[in-house]
């Protein structure tokens, strides 16, 4: 009867929890405020976008990153059929990307207050320097100072040429011996103007509320569409925001970081509800369990103990019985000498 009622509440728990469960999606939909919008990464955590006088770029280095379009940069196919190298070098195709991070404050001044995140381009320099030089104002750096640039070509000499990145952050040109561009060989050129010029970006204005009415076409929008979000573990230049760090990240490299997010902070009052709700379960089964044991181990010692009872009265019956069959054959015995 016990178990019976122990499982009606765990049954009933369960009810609620579905309850809440429900109700709390829709609440969700229906109300802003009490939505969790961290479960979408990290493009619903830019409301900072849309909330700041300026915008400002900071460029912060040359990095290898993964390409949005493999065609074009010269990356082996999906069914490459040469057998020269590697099934993964075929889906994953890496190239010199811009690293760079934007601050948002209500100044043209970046400071380590007004960091909000660290990117890195998917299209290239190329596509990078086109972004800035057509819908920036009085760029410092324009597509023209980077279309000279390689992109996995070969130089008539056995070698091919491709825009790379030196280990200290700066775009070079290196020779590589394959014609998809996987095995280096030598710096062909370090490109000091073109990096001279890259590093004009220090705090360049790429969102200004004052004279652009809305940020989603401002500069800082269309380069962001062509980036991803970049972080320490994939390069030294790249810091990590809090949000990163909070899902999962456990480096603690890097003193700047995001303010941490409303929505994402603690636990709502239904999410709570829930996880206590399934702590109670939980411990409920535990003790269920226990409870079946240790009854099931009672029940085993009392069927015990009534059969030792029966087998010890069995025991005692037979001999009784045995002793009356022999002092009934002693008595026949007698008696049969006495007519002898």
């Amino acid at each position: 009867m016990m178990f019976l009622s122990s499982m009606w509440t765990m049954k009933s728990i369960l009810s609620v929890a579905l309850f809440l469960q429900l109700t709390g999606g829709v609440k969700g939909s229906s109300n802003n405020n009490d939505y969790d919008t961290s479960v979408f990464g990290m493009s619903m955590q830019r409301d900072w976008m849309y909330e700041s006088t300026y915008i400002n770029l900071k460029y912060e280095g040359c990095v290898w990153g993964y390409v949005n379009d493999r065609e074009n940069m010269g990356c082996m196919a999906d069914e490459s059929g040469d057998g020269v190298t590697y099934w993964y070098m075929m889906a994953n195709c890496r190239r010199a990307q811009v690293a760079y991070s934007l601050h948002a404050a209500n100044n043209q001044k970046c400071q380590s207050k007004s960091w909000k995140e660290s990117f890195v381009t998917k299209g290239g320099v190329a596509e990078f320097t086109y972004s800035v030089g057509t819908y920036g104002y009085n760029p410092p750096i324009t597509s023209d100072d980077s279309s000279s640039l390689p992109m996995c070509e070969s130089d008539g000499n056995g070698f091919y040429l491709s825009t790379g990145c030196s280990s200290s952050g700066t775009f070079t040109i290196d020779r590589f011996t394959d014609q998809y561009c996987t095995e280096y060989y030598d710096t062909y050129d370090k490109l000091s103007n073109f990096n001279y010029k890259m590093k004009s970006l220090s705090c360049y204005n790429v969102y200004n509320s004052k004279t652009e009415e809305d940020a989603s076409y401002s500069l800082a929008s269309y380069i962001l569409a062509e980036s991803g979000s970049c972080s320490e573990n994939e390069s030294d230049l790249c810091s990590t925001t809090s949000f990163v760090k909070n899902s999962g990240s456990s480096s603690s490299y890097g003193q700047r970081t995001t303010t941490k997010m409303t929505s994402g902070a603690g636990l709502s009052f239904t999410n709570r509800l829930k996880y206590g709700l399934g702590t109670t379960m939980l411990i409920g089964t535990v003790i269920m369990f226990f409870g079946i044991l240790f009854t099931n181990r009672k029940k085993r010692r009392a069927m015990m103990h009534r059969k030792f009872r029966n087998s010890s009265k069995k025991r005692s019956s037979s001999s009784k019985s045995s002793k009356k069959r022999s002092s009934s054959r002693s008595k026949s015995k007698s008696t049969s000498g006495i007519f002898v």
